[in-house]
């Protein structure tokens, strides 16, 4: 997840609450924390979390879709965290390591569903 246009998978901006553990690290958490999603693809999504987490950082992260009874369930990796301005949150950069290839697809057409619909070119 490097520049938006190095990316494999376009993003779609989005807002949907998520939970995650880390699993490597010094800082192993007991209890899933809370983070947001600010974007989202096939590859990996853009977090807005309390905490900032070293690249290379393992988490299992679990992501709530309005439209899904479910949450869903990946390994990933963190790529980048920046500070956002002076404020206690970072935009944590994650890349999706296991996730199930329909899955995976099935993100990339919602998001390429919803770039189309709204006149948007990828």
């Amino acid at each position: 997840m490097q520049n938006k246009d190095q990316r494999q998978f376009i993003r779609l901006a989005a807002y949907h609450l998520a939970k995650y553990k880390l699993l490597s690290g010094e800082k192993h958490a007991s209890a899933p924390l809370l983070a947001n999603i600010k974007d989202i693809g096939a590859g990996g999504a853009c977090l807005v979390a309390g905490e900032s987490l070293p690249a290379g950082s393992l988490i299992e992260l679990k992501i709530s879709f309005p439209s899904l009874s479910a949450s869903i369930s990946t390994l990933a990796k963190i790529t980048r965290a920046r500070q956002i301005g002076k404020s206690k949150f970072y935009r944590l950069g994650v890349q999706f390591m296991e996730i199930d290839n329909l899955l995976r697809k099935a993100i990339d057409e919602q998001v390429r569903f919803v770039y189309r619909k709204a006149g948007i070119k990828e």
